[in-house]
């Protein structure tokens, strides 16, 4: 009886513990919490985003539509052959007031929430850094059917999926335009953003490459949400 008593007790005190957690821990700490779009970035977003990733299409794509500050919408389905394309995915053209240039991506739908969170945490960074919001993002664009390249893989791109996006620069309220090819070994508070930048990516991303990584990146950020993880 005194065993039960005491198993009792201690089962009692996890659910307290648990109770607990789950009340008054912010829900962007918690791994087994579904992603909340509007929350700051915390220790669990990027798990979160993960399991967002491995659910269900409809999932994902009924919290993007109710993003208020992401402007997309699904895309239609593309299949030029057995590999490349896309069956579900989002058309983004904005994100709060962030532009896209030269013209708007289509993105599998994970990866167009995960850009939505860093849109806006490098809206904040170029606020503190040059008192000037980010206007625009320059890009090379998402979708292309081809294998990788400067790794000598061979394997196929995440950008064969609509599933990664190259980012060569970004242009703020002020007009002032920071790439990625100038500014990672330019002025100092564009190095700092750029890196900055980076750090952040590798928070929401499964895969951030920056010019550290190689030379065919000296140009652009490429973020990802494929399988494997990398930051660098």
């Amino acid at each position: 009886m005194a065993r039960l008593l005491k198993l009792a007790v201690f089962f009692g005190l996890l659910l307290a513990i648990g109770y607990g957690i789950n009340k008054f821990v912010p829900q962007q700490h918690l791994p087994w919490r579904a992603l909340n779009p509007d929350a700051p970035l915390g220790m669990a977003t990027k798990t979160q985003l993960l399991r967002l990733s491995l659910s269900p299409s409809k999932t994902c794509m009924n919290m993007a539509s109710q993003i208020s500050t992401l402007q997309s919408r699904p895309a239609d389905p593309h299949r030029p052959n057995k590999t490349c394309g896309w069956d579900i995915a989002r058309h983004v053209s904005q994100s709060m007031s962030i532009k896209l240039a030269p013209d708007e991506v289509d993105m599998q739908c994970p990866l167009s929430i995960a850009s939505h969170l860093w849109m806006r945490e490098i809206n904040q960074i170029a606020i503190d850094e040059f008192g000037s919001p980010v206007t625009t993002i320059i890009h090379f664009g998402t979708y292309a059917c081809r294998r990788q390249v400067g790794n000598g893989s061979g394997q196929w791109s995440e950008h064969a999926f609509a599933n990664a996006w190259d980012i060569a620069g970004f242009e703020l309220g002020n007009g002032r335009i920071i790439t990625v090819k100038s500014g990672w070994n330019g002025e100092t508070d564009e190095r700092r953003f750029l890196r900055r930048s980076r750090k952040i990516a590798c928070k929401v991303f499964n895969v951030t490459l920056s010019p550290d990584y190689n030379t065919a990146h000296a140009d652009h950020f490429h973020v990802d949400m494929g399988p494997v993880k990398s930051c660098r």
